[in-house]
This record gives C-alpha cells, structure tokens and sequence, in this order.
C-alpha cells in the first residue's frame, strides 16, 4: 500500500479538518453571494463563481494530498482573510465578515497542522 492512499488516523483527521472547512468557505461564498446580490440567480451565480474561482483551481490538489498544493493554498487563504476584514468594518455586513474571518483562520490553521504533520510522519519535503 502506498503511503498516499493510507494516512495515520490523527493525520486523517487534519485532513477532513481542511476539506470541512475549506468547503465551508465555499458555501459561505454562495450564501454571501445571494445575500449581497439579492434575487435571481444568474447574479448570485456569477458572483459566486467569481469569488470561488480561485479556491477551485486548490480542490485537485487537495484530494490527492499533494503538499504544495496545501502550502500554497495557506496563501490563499490569507487574501480571503483580508477580504473579511474589509467586511467586519462594515456596519451591514459585521456577522458576514466575522464569518469569514473565522473560516479563514480555522482553514489557515488545519492547513498548516496537516502539513507539518504529514511532513513530520513521512519525512518527505515540501
């Protein structure tokens, strides 16, 4: 078996940590997207898919566990971060923002957990 289909069980678990939480994002997007926008759906769509674009290009990667993918996805992340606390000084839009905001921090995190561990467990490079 290689060690790209079997990961220790704490490894595992990191790694369900970033997909939660990276998937969580994305559906945060959509939810935001039909609130800021408004009704129909052609708007809503185009704006959520903008928004996620660059999240997508990572979803790959992710399911294949390659490392760099991870690493470079924690830079990422931090431009959507920056992006949520734009959002927090918006009187409006405060809870929006602070949404963000922890799921930026949460991914950024798990992100960066999964692959010192994995590194630490399999001794390979980044």
């Amino acid at each position: 078996m290689s060690k790209l289909s079997s990961l220790p069980p704490a490894i595992l678990r990191w790694q369900q940590l970033v997909l939660c939480s990276y998937y969580g994002l994305i559906l945060y997007f959509a939810v935001n997207s039909v609130l800021a926008v408004g009704s129909g759906i052609a708007a809503p769509l185009a704006v959520w898919l903008i928004q996620i674009a660059p999240l997508l290009l990572f979803a790959p990667g992710l399911h294949r566990r390659h490392l760099r993918t991870y690493a470079w996805l924690c830079f990422v992340v931090l431009l959507y971060f920056i992006h949520g606390v734009l959002l927090v000084f918006d009187p409006g839009r405060i809870w929006l923002g602070l949404t963000e905001v922890v799921l930026c921090v949460a991914l950024f995190a798990f992100l960066f957990v999964f692959i010192r561990q994995y590194r630490a467990h399999f001794q390979v490079p980044l």
